[in-house]
């Protein structure tokens, strides 16, 4: 007489639901929870993506307010004159933007402390992009890494959902309760 081990089908039922629902709940709390830092992430990047473009517009600003400033002494040394009032109101209310402090008249003499005022300014924003760049590399590491994360579970997720379902279905497909009724 050979014994059979059996396994009673609502077992199999049973443990089929809990592997369904064990797998529904990591694709509500911890897939969406990791897709939700994962976006986060992606926002912030895209974020100090703007900030790089707008401070290298600012850099590029500078060297034209630079140049400009150049051109104007020049033309004031050619022509053996000075800035009109009106113009030097002008200029100095756009460094104004930029200076802490101007000088109240636009003069040869303070034309260098001018250009290396704004080329200090220009280091600082240099910086300020060269920081966002090394913020964005360590970003992307951040998400490829929450991304591979993500799939890992979701992968896990698929694997419990087809498994419990296989189990459901074993009921169906178990001849000895087809057989007793």
């Amino acid at each position: 007489m050979t014994r059979s081990w059996q396994i009673p089908t609502w077992t199999l039922v049973a443990v089929g639901l809990l592997l369904n629902i064990i797998s529904a709940l990591m694709t509500n709390f911890y897939i969406e929870g990791a897709t939700q830092d994962a976006n986060r992430l992606t926002q912030q990047q895209i974020a100090n993506d703007k900030l790089i473009a707008l401070t290298w517009q600012q850099v590029e600003a500078l060297d034209r307010k630079k140049e400009f400033l150049l051109m104007m002494a020049r033309v004031g040394e050619a022509s053996a004159t000075t800035m009109s009032l009106e113009l030097a109101s002008l200029v100095s209310s756009d460094l104004k933007v930029w200076l802490d402090e101007v000088p109240k008249q636009l003069t040869l003499v303070e034309l260098p402390n001018i250009l290396m005022a704004l080329e200090n300014i220009q280091a600082e924003q240099r910086e300020k992009v060269n920081q966002l760049y090394i913020e964005n590399l360590t970003l992307i590491e951040r998400y490829a890494s929450k991304s591979k994360s993500i799939s890992m579970l979701r992968s896990l997720a698929l694997f419990l959902q087809i498994i419990g379902l296989a189990l459901v279905l074993s009921r169906d497909l178990s001849k000895r309760d087809y057989v007793k009724k």
